[in-house]
């Protein structure tokens, strides 16, 4: 179908997957498959949103008497995905409380924000998957941990995306390239009707 026609295989339900490495630039976040690994699963994810956040400086001109908007530019952008999980392992929890792995136990403000690569898998039970790579952001909490003896334990975070810029990754000069071609990610929508 040709873009702007209503097309019902467009319309989509279904939730997130999650993945992130500490490594920026992760070569393997650029693939498909490669990437999603068990060590990189945030695990369940309840609910997750990518935000876009824009400054815009606004322009007025004078009108007979009234002023009237003729120009709007961004001048600052951002991009979050909020996400919340219910997976209480050692990872996310070590994740949430800023923490760092001492065998079965976590030294809490014991690290800062995690920074590396992610990918946000969009699976579909009706419409088309997504995949989101993203070179360069970090993971951090975004609220309360929620317990809650009637529900299960959830804890919100945030994926802020970062610029990626030359030499984040230092392992390979073809990867680096790679992620230099589009630094705030990209979007893999294959799947996608046109």
């Amino acid at each position: 179908m040709s873009s702007g026609t209503i097309d019902s295989s467009n319309y989509t339900i279904g939730g997130a997957k999650i993945y992130f490495s500490a490594t920026v630039g992760h070569p393997d976040c650029l693939g498909t498959y490669a990437f999603r690994t068990t060590a990189h699963s945030l695990g369940n994810i309840v609910s997750a949103d990518i935000t876009p956040e824009n400054t815009y400086v606004e322009h007025y001109t004078s009108d007979q008497g009234k002023r009237v908007r003729d120009k709007e530019v961004v001048t600052q952008s951002a991009l979050t995905i909020n996400l919340t999980f219910d997976e209480m392992n050692q990872n996310n929890l070590r994740r949430f409380l800023f923490g760092s792995n001492s065998a079965s136990f976590i030294n809490v403000l014991d690290s800062n924000v995690a920074e590396g690569s992610a990918q946000v898998v969009i699976q579909t039970a009706i419409g088309q998957d997504m995949i989101y790579q993203i070179p360069k952001c970090n993971l951090r909490p975004s609220g309360g941990l929620t317990l809650n003896a009637e529900s299960w334990h959830e804890a919100p975070m945030a994926i802020s995306v970062l610029q990626y810029i030359d030499g984040d990754y230092s392992g390979s000069a073809t990867i680096n390239a790679s992620w230099l071609a589009f630094p705030f990610g990209r979007v893999d929508t294959r799947g996608l009707a046109d």
